[in-house]
């Protein structure tokens, strides 16, 4: 029996899979994540499904504009290390990161990092950030997505994350 991605939607190439280090979070089994939209096509699911680099399967947002991505982890974690990935190889635009931190259940979150990057087609089509954080007692981390500071009508879109504790 495959277990299932517990999620909850809310309004607002090739595939390679690498070995997992025994201190990465299983998002599966220890967490819920909570998503402003998802494409029918591109579901939330893909980011946790092993597969990453260029080409990989990815999650795309269901509708336009600044998508948020909460994980409600089950019990406290100790982060120390954010990975993730994004592919954009049809429009030209800067994509803002931003990731915030609760310890107290999503009562109250507070910035972490802000990160922008720059696609284009003839260019710059992927980006893989590994984040050396820590991050003790963690609850909630969240994710916001802009997907183009210049205002153009794009979709948001993420291929992979994962979450390390010290081994």
């Amino acid at each position: 029996m495959c277990e299932k991605l517990r999620k909850k939607i809310i309004s607002s190439a090739t595939k390679a899979a690498i070995p997992v280090p025994v201190s990465t979070i299983d998002i599966i089994r220890s967490a819920e994540v909570i998503v402003t939209s998802e494409s029918e096509n591109f579901p939330l699911e893909n980011i946790v499904d092993g597969s990453t680099g260029p080409g990989s399967s990815q999650w795309v947002a269901g509708t336009i504009g600044q998508q948020i991505l909460i994980f409600k982890f089950d019990m406290l974690q100790n982060i120390t290390r954010i990975i993730y990935e994004i592919e954009e190889q049809e429009v030209a635009r800067t994509q803002e990161i931003c990731f915030e931190v609760s310890t107290d259940s999503g009562a109250h979150f507070m910035a972490i990092l802000r990160h922008e990057y720059n696609f284009s087609p003839d260019g710059s089509t992927f980006q893989r950030e590994e984040l050396k954080l820590d991050l003790p007692q963690t609850t909630d981390l969240r994710m916001i997505i802009k997907p183009d500071k210049g205002n153009i009508n794009c979709r948001a879109k993420l291929n992979h994350i994962a979450f390390q504790t010290e081994p």
